[in-house]
């Protein structure tokens, strides 16, 4: 009998089960229908494992930008930038003042968002901050928002790829770029722009891209900077994303696209827009 570990041993090595076998001192007889059965389910695999490779080779890192062809945009847009925009306010107002219309999904509504896609009327790109949860602040429910959170608020390039997609491929009409205030990521680039603070590797690179936006308004707004580099750092962002992208960029001159910028006070509950 083949041990265990001498049969993972050799398959890795790239030998058969009936090849390890007989160096062992097995019979051919006894490899039969058992032998044949492993053969084929090997060779099985290695076809898939084949496949698998040549599929991996035609994959394009995310930050190389990939062309799509206009044919592919299929989403229709639901609602107008403004309407959408109107829609954030109305259920901002409706958190601030202490109330909620969301319910839980009914079993119909969930079975109607897994069969029939999502339509969400707003992107919203927000901070992973656990007080500044965009569906409670803008009172939505399941299926309206497509939110991208990363600390700070920042925008990386896998992060643009998930804002084209829902306005290319979902037909979003807005993308909103959200702040908040007492961002403790925020604070962190302040004292990192101002006082040199020593962050290690994967935090530093956290807070690198909103030390620019801490260093432009540093001398304006000295005694409140994180407030007013949070601010900054959102408005910043969102003027970016208006050239970040050519479909975006195509959507904005239309008419068909607003990406605007906004602040969240903890405290009220109360949204800004800068539109």
């Amino acid at each position: 009998m083949v041990s265990r570990r001498l049969l993972l041993g050799a398959l890795a090595a790239g030998l058969t089960a009936p090849t390890l076998a007989l160096a062992e001192g097995d019979e051919p007889s006894i490899l039969t229908r058992k032998g044949r059965r492993t053969r084929r389910a090997l060779k099985s695999q290695a076809a898939d494992k084949a496949a698998l490779d040549k599929a991996l080779t035609q994959v394009k890192p995310l930050d190389e930008p990939v062309a799509v062809e206009a044919a592919e945009v299929v989403a229709p847009q639901m609602v107008s930038p403004d309407e959408a925009l109107g829609r954030l306010k109305q259920g901002n107002a409706i958190f601030a003042r202490g109330g909620a219309t969301i319910a839980l999904p009914a079993a119909a509504r969930l079975a109607d968002l897994a069969g029939g896609g999502q339509r969400p009327f707003a992107v919203v790109v927000a901070c992973s901050d656990s007080r500044a949860a965009p569906e409670l602040i803008f009172d939505c429910n399941l299926g309206e928002l497509y939110v991208v959170r990363a600390a700070g608020p920042t925008v990386s390039q896998e992060s643009l790829g998930s804002i084209v997609y829902a306005v290319e491929r979902l037909g979003a009409p807005l993308v909103v770029v959200l702040g908040h205030t007492r961002c403790d990521v925020v604070g962190s680039a302040v004292d990192v722009a101002t006082r040199r603070a020593d962050l290690r590797g994967p935090l530093l690179n956290m807070v690198l891209p909103i030390v620019p936006a801490v260093l432009g308004v540093q001398d304006r707004h000295p005694a409140d900077l994180a407030d007013a580099a949070m601010r900054q750092n959102v408005r910043d962002t969102a003027a970016r994303l208006k050239v970040a992208d050519g479909v975006l960029a195509q959507r904005l001159a239309e008419g068909r696209l607003k990406i605007v910028s906004a602040a969240h006070d903890l405290a009220s509950g109360r949204v800004e827009f800068d539109a």
